[in-house]
Parts: C-alpha cells; structure tokens; sequence
C-alpha cells in the first residue's frame, strides 16, 4: 500500500513529470506515462460545493502544467513544426480550461476523487444536474418523463441509504438495492440518449444531451461507490471498464454534433490561433492513430475556399435566435461565436470522459494493491488528519502524494 502525503502545492518532481509528459493526469489521478502507475491523486474541498469561486490554485497548477493532455496532444499533432509561439498560444489557451474546470463544484463537470467525496456532495450535484436537464427538456421537447424522474429519484435515495446507515445489515441490503436501481435509472438515461441522436445538431439538443451523458457517468460513479461499500473492487472495475469504450464513443458523437460539418471556419483568418490549436487538440483526440494532421486538412480541404461557411449568414445569423434565447437565459454569457463555443464545450466533454477514465485508474490501482475500499479511505482520512486537514471544511484541492514514489525520484537523481 503507498505510503499518502498530502500537499497544498504541485511538488517539484510531479511539475516536472507533468511538464515533460513523463506523468499524465486522468480526470482526478497523476499517472506515470509509461507504466500507468497512479503517484498522485486530487482531491477536492467540500466547502466548493456551496461555493464554486472558492476552486483556485493547485487545480489550475496541474491543469496549467498536464493541460489535460490536450497541450501535449496539440504539440505531438504539429510534431518539429511546432514553434516557440504555437506553444505559447497553445498554453495561453489552456487558461481558459483551467478557469471552466476550476469550477468543479458546478453542474457541468463530473467529480474528482470520487472514492472518497462524501456522500452529500455527489447527491447534491445530481439533483442540480437533474433540475438543469429538466428546464432543458421544457425548452426543447416539452416532454419530461415522469417515469424517469421516479426512478431517478429512487435510485439516488437508495444510494443515500447506502451511505448513511451505520448497521452493517441494512447498509449491505440497501447498498444491493442501490446498484440495481441506479443501473435501471442509468439505462433510462441511455434510451434517451439514443432517442435524441436523430435530432436537429442545435446547441439546446446538444447540451441537453451533454448533460444527461454527464448524468449517466455520475450515477455510474454513484454505483461503483456502493460496490465499493461492499468490498467489491473488481466488480466495480469491470463494470468502470465496460462503460468506458461506451463513454468515449459517446463523448465523440457530441463533439461531432458541437463542432458541425463545415470544420474549416477554425482555419478562417477571423479565428484566432489560440483557437485553431484548441481545435487541433481536440480533432487530435478524436483521431486514434495516423497522421492526424494530414487527415484534418484533408478533411476539411474542400471547404477552404467556402466563403459561405464563414459568412455572416452561416456562422452568425443562422443561430441569431439561439444567441438571443443564451443572453436572456445568462446575462453574464459574452461569447457570440458558436464555433468557438463548440470547443469550449467539446473540451468539457473530454474533461469529463478523463474525469471518469481517472476513477477507473483510481480503482484499478486499488484492485492492484489488494487492499478494501475502506482500507484505502482510512489510509487517506488518517493523511489529512495528519496534516490537519478536513476536507468538508477545505475551500481548495489538495493532492495526495506516494511517498515512495516520491523518494525513488529523489534517490534516482541522487544518483
């Protein structure tokens, strides 16, 4: 079992692994690139729950520095010909990410460290999430399904069950209860999901089902949780494993659906450069393997000299209204360019996918360590004491750190 500390600040060894893209972070884990070996985990403060302008520095440290692979993945896409300023412009748009997903308390973002978030939390932002889809549906369909927000709701207070009993008897049967209804309330989700591929690519379609796929992930999360109340780590991991493929597929449908057809409007000279290597980064992730660069020009080869696509009639005043219905509903909301939301809103998507792949690696290394999920958890709450440090009451992240790891890097350069 790895020996926890718990740091307030990026150590040095973890920058530099991260800067030099020796280590990785996955969602809510730091892993060694090469072995996949977990060195550090995030955790965040439940004071941000109540308050997501309190998320601040050290989320930002590791983001700014691992740029959620999408940094590493832009300069690895533009290989020798990337320059000192396209790296500059690629981390002066990694500033943008860090601010969306600093505010990890809200709605849009699924949770980090979800094997020891408290109960109360996770609960909390699926009911917020579920009062947001619920507008949504107003908006879009007019159709909300009753027999959804029953099983919803009944899952979740199954779950909740699970996790406040103090009797070992009824916290097992309920924890039982809970995987069953939160799958069913889960496949629910799914339905109609699928139910809604076939619909017009509007930005309300497209969020709505954005948040009922970050919905299914977190009631994915809420179900592992149970499974691991119950000692059952591997159950948990072969389930965590089956969604993934499915997630990511998934997460690729959308930001297809964000970013349209006519993807060259991203090389148009209106579009600044930060821009185009956000966009590079997230077709890089879209595409496994090949010459991701070639295939990306290639593909958008035959709109480039399309002045339609950047005109004022196609990328602006088609989504008039749209913007309009934004402004009213988010006042505070100053972006008009919907091609450049679309990124935005298709590196969420692959900020939550890692956000989940990161709870799979988390349990994963559990599962390698043979130890129990409570085990695991008192080993953390007794590094937190120890540093006096309670996570209910903390406005910020903290990071929990192998010590191991730590000393064999120090030993390494040592010698």
């Amino acid at each position: 079992m790895p020996q926890i500390e718990v740091m307030l600040e990026v150590p040095l060894k973890i920058a530099a692994g991260l800067a030099s893209g020796q280590l990785e972070r996955v969602g809510g884990v730091v892993v060694d690139a090469a072995s996949k070996q977990v060195v550090a985990w995030l955790r965040e403060g439940g004071q941000m729950a109540n308050n997501p302008d309190l998320a601040g520095g050290l989320l930002k440290t590791v983001l700014d520095l691992s740029a959620g692979g999408l940094a590493s993945n832009a300069i690895g896409l533009l290989d020798t010909a990337v320059t000192a300023r396209s790296h500059f412009l690629i981390m002066q748009q990694l500033q943008g990410l860090s601010n969306l997903v600093g505010f990890a308390a809200g709605i849009g973002v699924l949770n980090l460290g979800a094997t020891i978030i408290s109960t109360a939390v996770m609960l909390k932002r699926l009911g917020d999430l579920e009062k947001a889809i619920e507008g949504l549906y107003e908006l879009v369909t007019k159709e909300f399904s009753q027999d959804r927000r029953v099983k919803l709701a009944s899952a979740i207070q199954t779950a909740k069950n699970a996790m406040t009993f103090e009797d070992n008897d009824p916290r097992t049967f309920q924890a039982n209860l809970a995987i069953n209804s939160l799958y069913a309330a889960r496949q629910h989700i799914w339905l109609e999901m699928d139910n809604m591929k076939g619909s017009a690519g509007t930005a309300e379609n497209n969020k709505l089902m954005q948040d009922n796929l970050l919905q299914a992930m977190q009631l994915d999360e809420l179900r592992s949780r149970c499974l691991l109340e119950l000692n059952l780590q591997s159950n948990a991991l072969e389930y965590l494993t089956e969604s993934l493929g499915t997630y990511r597929e998934s997460t690729r449908h959308l930001i297809h659906r964000h970013l349209g057809e006519h993807r060259a409007v991203y090389f148009h000279k209106s579009v600044a450069e930060s821009d185009l290597m956000r966009y590079f980064a997230i077709e890089h992730w879209l595409r496994s393997e090949g010459d991701r660069l070639l295939e990306i020009v290639l593909a958008n080869r035959h709109d480039f000299w399309n002045r339609d696509i950047a005109s004022e009639s196609t990328v602006a005043a088609a989504d008039k209204d749209r913007r309009r219905r934004r402004r009213k509903r988010n006042k505070a909301s100053s972006d008009d360019q919907p091609h450049i939301e679309a990124l935005t809103m298709s590196e969420l998507l692959i900020e939550n996918y890692q956000r989940f792949e990161g709870l799979h690696a988390e349990i994963q290394a559990i599962e390698r360590l043979r130890i129990s999920h409570s085990d695991w958890e008192n080993q953390q709450n007794v590094a937190l004491a120890k540093a006096e440090i309670s996570l209910d009451d903390h406005n910020d992240y903290v990071l929990l750190v192998d010590e191991d790891w730590l000393a064999d890097q120090s030993d390494s350069t040592a010698a």
